[in-house]
């Protein structure tokens, strides 16, 4: 590979420039912008930070914004425009609306793309679409690999909501059980928000300690079953995707239970502090998970670059992330029934339990 060659990085943000009034821009930019702009102005300056930050006179590196508006269009035009074709990582969408085409434009130009915020595990066969945060698949996978270190002989309880059309198939968490860890002292329980629980959850030996999965995105659904396995006697251990980690009112439950979560970041290290203090003297602002986010991964790309390594590799030591401020980057492929890759996932995550309402790094 040429050592002089340059590499090209484009970052889709919806900026909406063109909504940005110039004459109050200086004044008082935070009344102005909506709420996506705003967002894109905070992931921006974390790349820009971390291009200040990475001091190797050997990046040889641009990094271009393009302003996707979050629309889907644009994106496709963006991808007719310079420096396509010769761009080597995409950055972006940071919302959830135009992954599918963003994803699919990149496997069609067969460029690496990196989903920074939103995750999917519902992309097939793409080998260019990254994870940053970790999808649901791997979320659960986490949570089955913590409990067979424990290998414990009790048997897994699993609570999904199965007359929920848009949950996640349960069929997906039967093939990670089943076929990935071989967990075969599980029993499967379809509960509606609204069921009586105490029928479904009770037995007669009120003693014995249990472990359960709430396999569920959706904070309110996951909620409403804490609550209510709260009176059943024996004492649980229920583990949970991150969709719980931001949860308000967990204090009001009392619960007596223990609850874990898997989350992708962790924002209490020195880096993290020591960044914040340059952000804000350098933007006068407070950063966001989102400025912090953009500088890993950026801070991620460039030291892949200058190392000519490439995202698949992951030959890597997670010690590579050294300067990271909240997470840490170990892509590992998705690999459907027939053996292909569906999409690279960041595996990388933190273990939290509640403690009086608020969650606890267990893995640091």
């Amino acid at each position: 590979e040429d050592p002089t060659r340059i590499h090209n990085i484009v970052v889709l943000l919806p900026f909406f420039l063109d909504q940005i009034p110039l004459g109050n821009y200086v004044d008082d930019s935070t009344k102005v912008l909506s709420a996506d702009s705003k967002n894109a102005m905070d992931f921006y300056l974390g790349c820009q930070l971390a291009r200040q930050n990475y001091n190797s006179p050997d990046l040889n590196v641009n990094v271009y914004f393009m302003d996707d508006k979050n629309d889907s269009l644009k994106i496709a035009n963006s991808f007719k425009s310079k420096p396509f074709p010769n761009v080597d990582y995409i950055v972006g969408p940071i919302t959830g609306k135009n992954l599918k085409i963003a994803s699919s434009l990149a496997k069609y130009t067969q460029i690496n793309m990196i989903s920074p915020v939103v995750n999917s595990m519902f992309i097939k066969d793409n080998p260019y679409y990254f994870n940053a945060n970790a999808s649901l698949k791997s979320q659960y996978s986490f949570i089955l690999e913590q409990l067979q270190k424990q290998n414990n002989s009790k048997t897994l309880e699993i609570i999904y909501d199965g007359l929920d059309s848009t949950a996640e198939n349960i069929s997906n968490l039967k093939y990670i059980v089943n076929d990935v860890y071989k967990l075969s002292n599980v029993k499967y329980i379809s509960l509606r928000a609204t069921d009586d629980i105490s029928k479904s959850l009770f037995i007669a030996d009120t003693l014995s300690e249990r472990v359960a999965i709430i396999y569920s995105s959706k904070e309110p659904y996951v909620k409403s079953i804490l609550a209510k396995i709260k009176p059943i006697k024996n004492h649980f251990s229920i583990y949970t995707s991150s969709c719980l980690k931001n949860s308000k009112g967990l204090a009001d439950l009392k619960l007596t239970d223990d609850v874990f979560c898997v989350y992708p970041y962790n924002t209490s290290n020195a880096n993290n502090a020591k960044f914040a203090v340059k952000f804000e003297a350098l933007y006068q602002k407070k950063p966001t998970d989102l400025c912090f986010q953009a500088y890993d991964i950026m801070m991620h790309l460039f030291s892949l670059i200058e190392n000519k390594q490439h995202l698949q590799d992951n030959l890597y030591s997670v010690s590579s992330n050294s300067n990271n401020t909240q997470t840490k980057f170990q892509f590992k492929p998705i690999i459907n029934k027939n053996g292909e890759i569906d999409f690279y996932d960041n595996t990388f995550m933190y273990q939290y339990k509640l403690s009086s309402g608020s969650f606890v790094l267990t893995n640091p």
